[in-house]
């Protein structure tokens, strides 16, 4: 009998281990290759370093996003010394650095998120289908959108921790069925503070309330109200410290301004997001999307509650952006795994029912790694790299304050690592410069904006009449050529390579 629980003990670790150090491989290998530096990584950042300087916790002047998260990355950075303890210089190496760190806490992040998608199936379904869905989360090629710097990212395993919490609420043996008991007091105010600090990263996902209030009823024996008014209250405050910090400074206005112009931007439908999701990882899909019709019919509200809310509020926002499925990815790999084991179950034969699904990940995960390897493998980033070291070089020998026009994405090393006397401007931005210097930074993005015949578009043109070329800065692969039509390359749509950029400027 021993021998028994020492096998199945060890069995059950190697289960774990095993997504685990896939997910390690995928998340951390070649860090800053791929994905490309994303526009919303520079205005996360920039949030990050000003709340850790001290400078306030609203650095953009706007209410787009509570502030939990640039307070909670802040807090890490702060931990490691950042930046400091990177001795920053405007050399491409020390760039690199600067913006590997970051990227680095985001795969953690990635690989505690696996583990906890084992931990949160294991409890609700068992090991087989926990470790089938752990690696389906691990290697997932769209899982690359995990390293980003992005508060989806951050959000994640706060979401699932909460989750997780519900599934080990259960009755003490000891206490009479008219009391809740400590323990379970302790997991629903817990559960709730990480939904409540979920919420206080990014508001969509107050959608998998329905979630977590169905998991408290279910493994509830008695007191089912009064534990979920429990633990409602860490839910509901936490949130609301955004609105209240708004109010105590006199822009509750801006912020009810802000928050509305959120569901009023220009539409950006649900389905372009999911035809994009199946375009850059049709297996994940697939499998995602029969999951939960199988969930429908054998009446599952765990995989239904975690993904139909959320769905339903991203189509009616109608502004939906790849990333903001980061959230569902779990959900994905549950329903794709328990319809691999539902399916196999039919079978009547015992050793090809038992061996099957481990036959089935194992060819999804060799797919998979290949896939992941060949968009690892591209040279995303060397340009957008090395412009930043050359605008920095430049900007630090400017005589008085500079104005730096670019992809949002370039400005917050300059302003917040090098402390560089400067203003910056948004590629995006029609308001006149304070300042008679300027540097242009023209990447794919700005050259589009110079082809546009609008307010922006004059407005940029102007400025780059009155600028000359200073420098020119290639990608480190300027002959690599991928076929975006075809798989695993059609990920690139999403995460474009960068090409060549030319810096200007008027002085």
């Amino acid at each position: 009998m021993t021998k028994n629980k020492n096998f199945n003990r060890y069995n059950n670790i190697a289960l774990l281990l095993i997504p685990l150090i896939l997910s390690a491989f995928t998340h951390t290998w070649n860090l800053l290759d791929f994905p490309n530096l994303h526009i919303d990584e520079g205005h996360y950042m920039r949030k990050t370093l000003s709340t850790m300087q001290g400078e306030g916790l609203q650095p953009q002047d706007r209410y787009f996003a509570p502030y939990f998260g640039q307070i909670f990355m802040a807090g890490i950075l702060g931990l490691i010394g950042y930046p400091d303890s990177l001795n920053p210089s405007s050399t491409e190496e020390s760039i690199e650095s600067i913006y590997t760190v970051p990227r680095l806490i985001m795969s953690i992040f990635a690989i505690i998120d696996t583990f906890l998608v084992y931990k949160i199936t294991e409890r609700r379904y068992g090991n087989k289908i926990a470790f089938i869905a752990s690696v389906l989360f691990a290697i997932v090629p769209y899982g690359w959108l995990l390293r980003r710097i992005f508060l989806e990212s951050i959000q994640l395993p706060l979401l699932l921790t909460s989750v997780l919490l519900m599934l080990y609420l259960k009755q003490d043996p000891n206490k009479s069925q008219n009391t809740i008991g400590k323990r379970n007091i302790s997991l629903l105010l817990l559960s709730g503070g990480f939904l409540g600090l979920a919420i206080f990263t990014k508001i969509p996902v107050f959608t998998m309330i329905p979630l977590v209030v169905y998991l408290i009823y279910i493994n509830t024996p008695s007191k089912k109200l009064k534990s979920i008014g429990l633990w409602f209250i860490p839910v509901l405050i936490i949130p609301m410290l955004w609105p209240a910090h708004a109010y105590s400074i006199g822009e509750f206005g801006i912020w009810v301004e802000d928050v509305l112009h959120q569901t009023q931007r220009e539409s950006k439908p649900l389905i372009n997001s999911l035809t994009s999701l199946f375009e850059v990882d049709p297996i994940i899909f697939i499998l995602g999307i029969s999951g939960f019709i199988y969930a429908a019919i054998k009446k599952d509200f765990f995989i239904l509650l975690f993904s139909i809310p959320f769905l339903v509020f991203l189509y009616w926002l109608d502004f939906v952006s790849s990333f903001h499925l980061i959230i569902l990815l779990p959900v994905f790999c549950i329903a794709g795994s328990k319809l691999i084991v539902g399916l196999c179950n039919l079978i009547p034969y015992i050793k090809i029912r038992n061996a099957l699904p481990y036959g089935l990940i194992s060819a999804i995960a060799i797919i998979g790694l290949v896939s992941i390897f060949m968009l690892l493998s591209v040279d995303s980033n060397s340009s957008n790299i090395k412009t930043q070291a050359a605008a920095v070089h430049y900007m630090e020998k400017s005589n008085g304050t500079v104005t730096l026009v670019s992809n949002p994405m370039f400005a917050w090393i300059p302003e917040q690592i090098f402390h560089i006397d400067m203003d910056q401007r948004s590629f995006f931005s029609t308001k006149p410069l304070k300042t008679t210097n300027y540097i242009i930074i023209e990447d794919s993005g700005y050259k589009k904006i110079l082809k546009e015949n609008s307010k922006r578009g004059n407005f940029q043109k102007v400025l780059y009449a009155d600028s000359h070329l200073i420098d020119t800065i290639k990608p480190d692969n300027e002959n690599q050529k991928y076929d975006i039509k075809t798989y695993p390359y059609t990920n690139l749509k999403t995460s474009p390579v960068s090409k060549e950029i030319t810096i200007r400027a008027n002085y």
